[in-house]
């Protein structure tokens, strides 16, 4: 008769089984150490596992169903749709073409250069600690003179470019700002 703990002999039957599943997947006979630590030997942080594990198992399952990959993905797809369709509220994207909020009825090159003008992208200007700058100001004689200086020294401003553009345009003519486009 056999007087062995339960446990003891859970251990045994454990072991055997693990000695059986290793020389079946490799098919050769290894020899398997094991060391069997009862769940109720003082471990440093056993105990804050059990507790977390009590706390974790008393609280109430999600009833909620979860989503599917399919539903995460056609929600994200709807928003990232509402997003895309607002129109951007800068005034350059409500233009038609470059130039084209301008509608001046002169040639192509005047367009293309107030256009230039209005956005900064002439070849006379260079950067100068970060900023656009002209070399110099045509009227006062300022070097390294930044858009909005050349624009108060002609008494302009940006919305003259906008209501008024044949003016800004003779303006910018006169004084020389035009030879660089």
């Amino acid at each position: 008769m056999n007087h062995s703990l339960p446990a003891e002999r859970s251990r045994s039957q454990a072991l055997d089984t693990m000695h059986i599943s290793s020389s079946y997947i490799t098919g050769v006979d290894h020899e398997v150490h094991l060391q069997w630590i009862p769940s109720h030997v003082d471990i440093y942080g056993n105990e804050v596992a059990d507790d977390l594990e009590k706390q974790g198992t008393a609280e109430p399952l999600c009833l909620a169903p979860s989503l599917t990959f399919d539903e995460i993905y056609s929600i994200r797809k709807n928003k990232d749709l509402k997003t895309w369709r607002v129109p951007p509220s800068h005034d350059w994207y409500k233009r038609s073409s470059p130039g084209g909020s301008i509608g001046l009825a002169c040639d192509r090159v005047d367009q293309t250069a107030l256009s230039k003008f209005v956005s900064g992208h002439l070849r006379s200007c260079s950067f100068s600690h970060g900023n656009k700058v002209f070399p110099v100001c045509a009227k006062c004689g300022v070097a390294s003179a930044s858009p909005e200086h050349i624009l108060s020294c002609l008494r302009l401003s940006r919305e003259t470019f906008e209501m008024d553009p044949l003016l800004a345009l003779d303006f910018l003519r006169v004084s020389g700002l035009m030879n660089g486009v």
